[in-house]
């Protein structure tokens, strides 16, 4: 990797941790980026409770169907938890020569992923959490690469401190109703103004005469369509989240679903045996628009077929029984 590269992943992952609309959005597109960096195959990340003695699962990202569908594997005690917590690990460091405890002994849908670095989040003294990234093949990394997680986990504890430091001036009511309107105002706003940009392009395409290219921008403004859809989904569901957090610090909290409402509301009619055609009737959108959100649904759950995308949402709990 040469110093632009580095630079521009750099930049890339401190444009996120700025511009996400939440903090959990934030660092699941930092970790995405992580693993996409240094060639990997998923990872996850760990905050620290406010105790200061335990942590919670707080992102993830291509988790192999040992973990995804027994989220419970992820929670309680392990090797790194325990070095992080006592002070024995103050930087990126290879532990690729001992087997992640998280793996240890499962049979089947590991995806042969053993090895993996740990990263600390550490800001001025202060302990945010611990970043995991698993690879297939034992591996040692480079001087640069260590150096490069180093920095980007500076980039988001950063982000958790001003995170933090936000929270501590919004008002209990009144400022936390402020707080979601001002989020959904900046998200809104920003990809409205976007998504008409894109519309406009394609109205001129089209009178032009310019099929491919009208095309391209209609399947780009849908695109961001589906992303705007996503993103005001997390947003509704991290407010819930929030109520449920301070019931209950402790319980074992798993990432937002990966999944849309749109993907959410097919997904239960799909538990019902209703076949695309059928789907389709009912919330009047295509047969083609169906296959589409299942096709996402498989993929985001790791699932192979609908009967199993449907068992791994119960498991969940993402749909009702």
């Amino acid at each position: 990797m040469d110093d632009k590269e580095y630079y521009f992943h750099l930049y890339e992952i401190a444009r996120h941790l700025n511009q996400e609309f939440s903090l959990s959005a934030a660092l699941r597109k930092s970790l995405e980026k992580m693993v996409e960096i240094l060639d990997l195959q998923t990872g996850w990340i760990w905050l620290v409770e406010k105790d200061m003695k335990s942590v919670y699962l707080a992102a993830s990202f291509n988790l192999p169907p040992a973990l995804a569908d027994y989220p419970e594997r992820l929670s309680g005690w392990c090797y790194c938890i325990d070095r992080y917590l006592s002070g024995s690990m103050e930087e990126a460091t290879n532990i690729s020569e001992i087997s992640c405890s998280r793996l240890k002994n499962i049979a089947t849908g590991t995806k042969d992923l053993k090895f993996h670095a740990t990263i600390p989040i550490i800001t001025n003294g202060q302990k945010f959490g611990l970043i995991n990234l698993l690879s297939k093949e034992k591996q040692q990394f480079n001087d640069k690469k260590l150096n490069i997680l180093n920095v980007i986990s500076e980039l988001i504890g950063i982000a958790i401190q001003r995170t933090h430091l936000q929270e501590s001036f919004v008002k209990p009511h009144a400022g936390s109703n402020n707080a979601i309107h001002d989020v959904l105002k900046r998200l809104v706003e920003t990809r409205i103004e976007g998504l008409l940009e894109l519309l406009n392009e394609s109205q001129n395409f089209a009178q032009g005469n310019h099929p491919a290219q009208t095309l391209g921008s209609i399947k780009e403004a849908l695109k961001k369509t589906e992303e705007l859809r996503e993103q005001l989904a997390l947003v509704l569901s991290e407010t819930l989240e929030g109520a449920d957090y301070k019931t209950d610090k402790k319980q074992f909290r798993y990432p937002a679903s990966p999944l849309t409402a749109r993907e959410l509301e097919i997904l239960e009619i799909v538990k019902r045996g209703d076949t695309n055609g059928q789907i389709a009737e009912q919330l009047y959108i295509s047969e083609r628009t169906v296959k589409f959100h299942i096709t996402s649904i498989l993929s985001k759950l790791y699932a192979k077929t609908r009967t199993q995308a449907v068992d791994i949402a119960l498991k969940r709990g993402l749909i009702g029984a």
